[in-house]
């Protein structure tokens, strides 16, 4: 009977969240309260070094666990949130939460580590990115912890003189700049004028297969040529086979992301596996 019950249960939650997936107003009504409950957590994915395997930065990925629904995926929250006005809060939420972890910790930095939040075109409409990475510097007191920022590519981001003093403003502060899935919607060429990155990260739809595709291999090849000449360093994603690894090492690239080596963890795990040189697979 308890069986029953708790299969009842489960397909009974599961019809309700297809169910609310499928009405955006519902969702966006749920997404609000969670953003004011700080619902929404942040997760982070190691990024490595791919001379010496080392964990060297990770990239803070915000998920939502509703209390009944379960896990909902970033596909559906993180464009509905840029459609309505939402994801500058989530960019707000992640940024403290973790600068919050990071004190709670007593996090002793490894030399030149860094985070990357992902950013898009609401958080250069005001100072208000700027005045989060001051705040995040200032909280956590953590010299040779970096901020990067991930530019995604869904919606461009206007070349204006508040742009490019906002540019200006985060490079005095150290805080890196990255274009997110390079090559892919608004991530492209126009980008690395306007931004001057120091990071392009090599999108996991040329990854995939790299090593058996030889389309997929010129366009890499292309992307860390431009790189090179830019002094940009690379990370390449969705690497998940030795295969790929092997590949896009001989390529050139400098960093990989993928679940090869980690899936995205908690950031308390995170950091105690940096701090502790713990394997993270």
């Amino acid at each position: 009977m308890r069986i029953f019950k708790r299969t009842f249960k489960s397909a009974l939650l599961s019809a309700l969240s297809d169910k609310t997936l499928a009405q955006p107003h519902a969702l966006l009504f749920m997404l609000r309260r969670a953003i004011n409950k700080h619902q929404l957590m942040p997760f982070i994915q190691p990024i490595v070094d791919a001379r010496t395997g080392e964990t060297v930065a990770g990239e803070v990925l915000m998920r939502w666990h509703h209390p009944a629904l379960g896990n909902i995926s970033p596909e559906y929250f993180i464009p509905l949130a840029e459609k309505n006005g939402l994801i500058s809060r989530i960019t707000e939420s992640g940024i403290q939460s973790v600068a919050r972890t990071v004190m709670s910790m007593a996090f002793i930095c490894r030399p030149e580590t860094t985070l990357f939040f992902n950013v898009s075109a609401a958080d250069f409409k005001n100072h208000a990115i700027v005045n989060l990475c001051k705040a995040f510097k200032r909280d956590t007191a953590q010299r040779d912890l970096r901020i990067g920022l991930e530019i995604t590519e869904r919606e461009a981001v206007e070349d204006t003189t508040l742009v490019k003093d906002l540019c200006k403003s985060l490079a005095l502060l150290g805080v890196d700049l990255s274009v997110d899935d390079f090559g892919t919607g608004n991530a492209n060429y126009h980008y690395l004028m306007q931004f001057r990155p120091r990071y392009i990260k090599i999108d996991k739809m040329f990854t995939a297969g790299v090593e058996a595709d030889p389309v997929k291999e010129a366009i890499v090849r292309n992307i860390i040529a431009v790189a090179t000449e830019l002094h940009c360093l690379t990370i390449a994603e969705g690497v998940e086979t030795d295969a790929q690894r092997q590949k896009l090492t001989t390529l050139g690239v400098s960093h990989f992301q993928g679940y090869f080596f980690s899936k995205p963890v908690e950031a308390s795990v995170f950091f105690h596996q940096l701090m502790h040189a713990l394997p993270l697979r």
